[in-house]
């Protein structure tokens, strides 16, 4: 096996294992969500989704929000430098040319910021998808039909993903990032010829969960997912642990006026 693969599994295991035990709140979706765009599948992510299990929607739990992904930053990496390898010289030659041209054009991809990678947007948007066709599925307009409370909560059509993200670069924390997706902008993303006028683009909060203490990890951790609602306080003050203490936490807007925005506008 070879070493790229192994970073992956062993700490998205890892963290498996945190979130998924006997009794456990959470319970592993096992298929990763896939971004569609114009009714036609992109790309497939390695990000592991969880969900509220079953046993726990109809007791304490009923308000959690139900999905939750977890992606460690080194499968990005991987995939922009597998996606831009030139393949090999056909007759065993030289490949320079198109190895320099690779190189740069990674160069160009590679965000000087890894917490504002558009990849991260992306794998947001494919969970919000996912949870969208889900709950289209079992009633036509309404989302997340399974969790009540929720929904009540969520009277705007608006789909909240979760996203856990791990980066060897800090070793400290454990990201999270939260988005409220539109189903405007999902209608969009399945039909870019649509208008985007009166589309709201989301805002995506980023905070930081600390692993030291070890000993709490995996109880600060679960509070802070399930207990969201609560555990966030008032519109526009900072989210807290279990134990009061502050998560520290910025939010930054999705630009509107992004290449994917200009490229929609064009078509429509």
């Amino acid at each position: 096996m070879q070493g790229s693969r192994l970073d992956y599994i062993l700490p998205t295991y890892s963290l498996v294992s945190l979130l998924e035990y006997n009794g456990s709140v959470f319970e592993w979706a096992r298929d990763p969500p896939v971004f569609v765009f114009a009714k036609r599948p992109i790309d497939r992510s390695d990000c592991t989704v969880f969900h509220i299990a079953k046993h726990c929607i109809e007791e304490r739990y009923q308000d959690a929000l139900p999905i939750i992904g977890y992606l460690d930053y080194h499968t990005i990496i991987s995939k922009r430098c597998q996606k831009l390898t030139p393949r090999p010289h056909p007759c065993k030659g030289y490949n320079g040319p198109v190895q320099r041209l690779c190189q740069r054009k990674l160069s160009q991809v590679t965000p000087q910021t890894w917490s504002q990678d558009p990849y991260l947007v992306c794998t947001l948007l494919s969970m919000a998808q996912s949870l969208a066709l889900k709950s289209r599925s079992a009633q036509p307009n309404v989302y997340v039909v399974r969790y009540p409370v929720w929904l009540l909560l969520n009277s705007a059509h608006l789909s909240k993903t979760r996203l856990l993200v791990t980066t060897k670069s800090d070793q400290e924390y454990v990201h999270l990032f939260e988005a409220e997706i539109s189903s405007k902008l999902l209608d969009i993303l399945d039909d870019p010829t649509l208008s985007m006028k009166h589309v709201c683009w989301p805002i995506i909060q980023h905070s930081k969960l600390p692993f030291q203490p070890y000993s709490t990890f995996q109880m600060r951790l679960t509070a802070r997912l399930i207990e969201v609602h609560r555990v966030q306080g008032p519109l526009g003050t900072e989210p807290v642990n279990f134990d009061g203490s502050k998560v520290i936490c910025n939010k930054r807007k999705l630009p509107e006026e992004n290449e994917f925005s200009r490229r929609v506008k064009l078509k429509g």
